[in-house]
């Protein structure tokens, strides 16, 4: 017994290593095989049931009894490091042990309905799978010719957007059977962003914050409503009413500016307005300073500026500041002149000089001569006549006097344009003010070529000097400087190192008034708000107020609508286009759509938005098409975003019916092809606005009941529409189980074949020309509809009488069924995999 069971075990152990081994040469095939062609190449793929792989086996075996033929085989073997022997082996091995199934048709002799069965759904499957590798080539095939013409389509963009080709190409296609320019929109000559550029304001930040911008926001609110209906808007005034009293360095800086702009618009003359401006500043700043020290004497303009100097030349002893004035009855006579010409009052100074003629001294005397003639003339300019005398006696006797009044070295070097090398007064201390309209005073913009080299002194000398200072040179008021000067540009720069929400208002004035030069393209950095043209100072206007409205343009659309169309005022064609593009960028990116593009109501009428109310603001020549374009582009990035409801609002807006109706259909089909059969296709929250069904009915009422939407409208596409709420209907009676009502419904849209064999084939053969949205609707409307006939000869097989309308009932179901079948297998390829499946049970339980 011991050696029996020795032996056993030896037998055992041997059956289990023959079985390890040969374990481990088919993992070792496993693993080569994986270098086998894939579902992807041509060969197709291998699906053998077991008792395939069984009939191929004996075939083999009747062709070569004696000995296999394994030439191929050590082909196909070669690289996988097995010898060919020990697959005969294996699979003798596997073949002793039973692993391959016996015969199968001897298996199930007694069950041939069961084996036909089977091999039916093996044939199936079969088909299926081949179908689908097929398809997945096809798909493969489609991707790869698509994905490389699309990339050429890339590289083309981008070869334009950088100049490469001169031409563009026209791209347009079909966009729900409508035709439509499906061109990308690009921004500006280089693509770039209007609204998204660098800002570092929120006007969010801070209660403070917010409620600046909202009181700027409701001025140009009313500036724009004033343009709209050609009315003047006093815009400045409306600005310098939002500052309230304040000691700040900084406030006091812009609200000088906007009291300087206030007195500049409307007036081309930069030196003359802004000369104005400060002499009235000043006789303001003396009144004010008089009512609180009024002296003796009537409240004359030149009792007021002797009060000025006795408090600004004194010294606290009542001692003057300056040793070498002409005193006339306690009075520095040629001080008072100086600062009465810097009041503006230049009347009143003759008055004082001829009252005074005695006190001149002997050199003085031609002066009155010199001063009736300069205050007498038309521009406030001395005579020619005059002119090389006076010069000859400033140089003679004034410029290098030694007890000389410092006051009337001023005065002769104002009326005479004298020494102009030298255009500062270092003899008497100047406020910046003062200096600034001294230069005015000095600055002569009608320069002929007559005139000497060292005679000439215009704007643009005197603007190298400011920027030569730079900030630092005039503190606090260099802002102002930049103002009075002209140099609008650079004081817009230089405001946004003061506040970026004023600098911005700052720059809508002076586009407003004309003042401001702006640069025709926007396709620079964020950095460079000013460019040089031609020598030429200009701003990014168009650039400054997309970077303010960044910052509120998606809190503040219809806020950010009204800055936007100001970007129009300098109406200039670049500029408008710019307008245009930003108006377009807001829409596209807020996709606040009912605000900037209005809504449609219920009746079909339509709302507008923000911008179609502002349509007189943008200066277009279409404004129909204008509108068109913007909504349209807008509805397209919807529908590439996948925002459905959004691109039917935009669409309608766009009157694009036709394209409006195409979604519509698409949301319903894939609304009933996706819901379950055992659920409602409509609950009782749904609304006209989510809800495909409402929508849909509510478009056919609206459409139906207007000609000029029904003529925009493809009959084919109504017709789907019509048909799919058809759909719904049934789909509602089989929730309800009604299923003769169901079944009646279906036979009437005569999607599915009632008649006979004929009708199925050839609801087959035209299954193709079907609208998309209802082919894939086909294969749940075959289930209903079987289950339905399923339901209902359940009905009357239950039934306690028999009779023969009731078997002939159920016999003309009964073909009715197998109508439907015919169709079903004619396109089941065409269809879920399941659902055969699905209708062979339940022709089975028929």
């Amino acid at each position: 017994m011991t050696g029996s069971n020795e032996l056993i075990s030896r037998s055992a152990r041997s059956r289990q290593d023959n079985l390890k081994g040969s374990a481990k040469l088919f993992n070792d095939l496993i693993e080569t095989s994986k270098n086998l062609p894939t579902t992807t190449s041509e060969l197709g793929t291998i699906l053998l049931s077991v008792n395939e792989v069984k009939k191929r086996a004996h075939e083999l075996r009747e062709k070569n009894n004696s000995r296999c033929d394994h030439t191929k085989a050590h082909y196909l073997l070669a690289g996988s490091g097995l010898a060919i022997q020990d697959v005969e082996s294996s699979l003798k091995n596997l073949e002793s042990r039973q692993f391959l199934e016996q015969n199968v048709p001897n298996k199930h002799d007694g069950d041939l309905d069961n084996y036909l069965r089977t091999k039916k759904d093996e044939n199936i499957l079969s088909s299926i799978e081949q179908s689908l590798a097929l398809a997945s080539k096809d798909f493969d095939n489609f991707v790869n010719q698509n994905f490389n013409l699309d990339w050429q389509q890339r590289k083309e963009e981008i070869r334009e957007n950088f100049g490469v080709l001169i031409k563009k190409r026209k791209t347009s296609d079909i966009a729900a059977g409508a035709p439509l320019n499906r061109s990308a929109p690009t921004w500006g000559r280089t693509g770039r962003s209007i609204l998204d550029g660098e800002s570092r304001l929120n006007v969010n930040e801070n209660y403070a914050m917010r409620d600046k911008f909202e009181r700027y926001a409701r001025i140009i609110n009313r500036f724009n409503n004033a343009r709209q209906a050609n009315h003047d808007f006093p815009l400045t005034s409306e600005f310098i009413q939002t500052f309230d009293k304040s000691t700040d360095s900084k406030y006091r800086q812009l609200l000088e500016s906007w009291q300087i702009l206030d007195n500049l618009h409307g007036d081309r003359d930069i030196v003359g307005s802004s000369k104005r401006f400060l002499e009235r500043q000043f006789l303001t700043y003396v009144d004010n300073l008089y009512e609180k020290n009024p002296s003796e004497g009537l409240p004359t303009n030149i009792n007021k500026i002797k009060s000025f100097i006795e408090y600004k030349l004194k010294n606290s002893n009542n001692t003057w500041k300056y040793g070498n004035l002409t005193i006339v009855n306690g009075t520095p006579v040629w001080a008072l002149i100086f600062y009465l010409l810097r009041a503006g009052l230049t009347q009143d100074a003759l008055e004082v000089a001829i009252n005074n003629k005695l006190s001149f001294k002997k050199v003085e005397q031609s002066f009155l001569t010199y001063f009736k003639a300069y205050v007498t003339s038309e521009n406030s300019r001395l005579p020619q006549e005059f002119v090389s005398k006076l010069h000859t006696e400033y140089n003679q006797h004034i410029k290098n006097s030694l007890d000389g009044d410092p006051f009337r070295l001023a005065v002769y070097k104002i009326i005479g344009r004298c020494d102009l090398t030298r255009k500062n007064i270092s003899s008497i201390t100047l406020s910046i003010e003062d200096w600034i309209w001294v230069h005015f005073m000095l600055i002569k913009e009608d320069i002929s070529g007559d005139d000497p080299i060292y005679e000439r002194y215009n704007l643009e000398d005197f603007h190298n000097i400011i920027t030569s200072y730079g900030v630092s040179r005039f503190n606090n008021y260099y802002l102002q400087v930049l103002l009075l000067s002209g140099l609008y540009e650079l004081a817009v720069q230089y405001a946004f190192s003061i506040s970026e929400i004023d600098a911005v208002h700052l720059a809508i004035a002076l586009a407003y008034y004309k003042l401001l030069s702006v640069s025709n393209f926007h396709g620079i950095s964020d950095d460079d708000l000013i460019t040089l043209n031609e020598g030429k100072r200009e701003i990014n206007f168009a650039k400054l107020l997309g970077n303010y409205t960044k910052s509120f343009k998606f809190s503040d659309p219809r806020i950010a609508v009204e800055y936007l169309i100001l970007i129009g005022l300098i109406h200039d064609k670049n500029q408008i286009e710019l307008c245009h593009e930003a108006l377009r960028e807001l829409v596209l990116e807020t996709k606040e759509f009912t605000i900037l593009l209005g809504k449609i109501n219920r009746d079909g009428t339509r709302i507008p938005g923000i911008i179609e109310e502002r349509q007189p603001l943008l200066y277009v020549s279409d404004e129909k098409d204008f509108l068109y374009t913007i909504t349209e582009q807008a509805a397209r990035r919807a529908d590439d975003d996948g925002r459905v409801y959004d691109s039917l609002l935009l669409y309608q807006l766009a009157d694009e019916y036709d394209i409006v109706l195409s979604i519509v259909n698409k949301l319903l089909a894939e609304l009933l092809s996706n819901t379950d059969l055992d659920q409602p296709i409509l609950n009782l929250d749904d609304n006209s606005e989510t809800n495909p069904v409402l929508i849909a009915k509510k478009l056919i009422n609206v459409y139906g009941s207007n000609l000029e939407i029904s003529k925009t409208i493809n009959p084919k596409n109504k017709e789907t529409c019509l048909l799919l709420l058809k759909l719904v209907d049934i789909r509602k009676c089989y929730l309800a189980q009604q299923w003769q009502r169901a079944l009646q419904k279906i036979e009437e849209i005569d999607l599915v074949p009632f008649e006979d064999e004929l009708a199925a084939r050839k609801k087959a053969q035209d299954f193709p020309n079907l609208n998309l949205n209802i082919i894939r609707n086909i294969p749940n409307l075959l289930i209903i509809t079987m289950s339905c006939i399923s339901n209902i000869i359940s009905q009357l097989n239950q039934s306690d009488f028999q009779t023969d309308p009731k078997t002939q009932q159920i016999n003309a179901l009964r073909k009715v069924a197998k109508y439907c079948m015919i169709y079903a297998g004619m396109i089941q390829y065409k269809m879920p995999r399941e659902t055969y499946s699905i209708l062979i049970n339940i022709e089975v339980g028929l």
